[in-house]
């Protein structure tokens, strides 16, 4: 789920603030069409609103646009997916808990009521933009319940590989490298299959990106 990680970890993204080189500021900024994907159109401020509000972090190339506007066209092809199946909807305290983690990450409420309207964001397009988040993390729950177990070829590899990592508390036991790896392994076998599909429905999609 490397993609749509980007977009379903709002809780720990808290990325350093946008620097040289990437989505400009608003007073600098002049909008435009980026791409219309599944008939939804996305505009460089939709781009600029994910930066700007820590939703996404931004690559570390010069230019982040292109990256992160892929990220935001398989995120409206997955919300156009899961949108005929019947999904429990979010509570208002989990869509709360998100905005609190958004507002965390920028360093308040403040922050975040200041930098709103910069995006052409309301409180009421962030608490909705965080709900389908929700919404997806559980079709992606139901949909990809776990991963199949790895091969014990691919925990000794893995443990070989992570062997020299720094570890809180020391050099932890064998079962206990073994349990670490074999979560690690089944988490990306898991993002994998995620990936996957994803991939499945960019290439079946209707997607026209602005040259």
């Amino acid at each position: 789920m490397r993609r749509l990680a980007r977009f379903l970890t709002v809780c720990v993204a808290a990325g350093a603030a946008v620097g040289a080189g990437q989505v400009p500021a608003s007073a600098d900024l002049v909008d435009r069409v980026l791409a219309v994907a599944a008939g939804q159109v996305i505009m460089l401020s939709d781009v600029r609103a994910f930066v700007e509000l820590r939703l996404v972090d931004p690559p570390a190339s010069a230019d982040p646009v292109p990256e992160i506007l892929a990220a935001v066209i398989e995120r409206q092809l997955v919300l156009n997916e899961i949108s005929a199946n019947l999904i429990e909807e979010p509570s208002s305290q989990e869509v709360d808990g998100r905005m609190a983690a958004v507002a965390d990450g920028l360093g308040g409420d403040d922050v975040l009521r200041r930098l709103l309207p910069t995006v052409g964001f309301t409180t009421d397009d962030l608490r909705q933009l965080l709900r389908e988040d929700l919404r997806v993390e559980r079709y992606l729950a139901r949909r990809f319940p776990g991963a199949r177990q790895p091969t014990e070829a691919e925990l000794a590899a893995w443990m070989r590989e992570h062997a020299d990592e720094p570890r809180d508390g020391g050099a932890p036991s064998r079962e206990d490298a073994r349990d670490e790896a074999r979560r690690q392994l089944t988490r990306a076998l898991r993002e994998a299959s995620i990936d996957a599909w994803v991939s499945t429905l960019v290439d079946r999609a209707d997607v026209y990106r602005v040259p």
